[in-house]
């Protein structure tokens, strides 16, 4: 199994070299994609030895997945895991989705099994857009066939190559997340969720960001 990981980042100095470290220690391959960052990150990364893409502005975390994407693909490997540069994600968990991607063609890491990983006015947010995104992909049915998802808005995830080629990803944004389980459920692919605990506190998901997510499924479902 050749593994590559890619994690997006703007202006995370502070992480990325923990994250960058400890993540090179379960996979052949760290690409790291910048998205403008003004402060030090690109260089502490380059210093490890990620391979670093970067882009002149801020585009957006879905933008910089894709480019990553597409880079890991290209090099042609067979596994791909993304998580965050901010220190939110433990690379230690890596393991984890290699063994559950044996028997899946996507992982999802599931916040929900610790203690409450986002600010507490966010909790609803991210519950509402986990439902609609759920309802979205795979209809009230979903919940009775085993195929509800209890953290569809999480950002470490693992890839079969073959089920990330499958997916016609189109945001730039954080609706990456959503758009993801949207196109494993309409190619049919086998997604399931292992848990880890978050060690900080995230902003998570507001009012707003959580509407653009909606739409951005909710568009592709009815091809608007």
């Amino acid at each position: 199994m050749s593994v590559a990981a890619v994690i997006p980042g703007y202006n995370e100095e502070e992480t990325i070299g923990f994250v960058i470290k400890e993540t090179e220690k379960h996979v052949d391959e760290v690409i790291y994609v910048d998205d403008g960052s003004t402060d030090g990150t690109v260089g502490i990364a380059q210093e490890l030895d990620a391979t670093v893409l970067e882009y002149g502005k801020n585009v957006g975390k879905g933008y910089a997945l894709r480019t990553g994407f597409r880079r890991a693909l290209w090099e042609g490997y067979d596994t791909i895991v993304s998580l965050d540069s901010d220190g939110q994600h433990d690379p230690a968990y890596i393991p984890n989705f290699l063994r559950s991607l044996e028997k899946a063609d996507m992982v999802l890491g599931s916040r929900y099994a610790g203690r409450p990983y986002t600010i507490p006015r966010n909790v609803l947010g991210n519950f509402g857009l986990n439902f609609i995104t759920n309802i979205l992909s795979y209809g009230p049915q979903g919940l009775f066939r085993g195929q509800w998802l209890k953290d569809t808005q999480t950002g470490f995830r693992a890839f079969r190559a073959e089920a990330l080629e499958k997916m016609d990803l189109r945001s730039n944004e954080y609706s990456i997340e959503s758009e993801m389980v949207y196109e494993a459920a309409i190619n049919e692919l086998e997604v399931v969720e292992i848990p880890i605990r978050i060690p900080i506190r995230v902003p998570g998901v507001g009012i707003r960001d959580g509407v653009k997510n909606g739409l951005c499924v909710f568009k592709k479902r009815f091809n608007l």
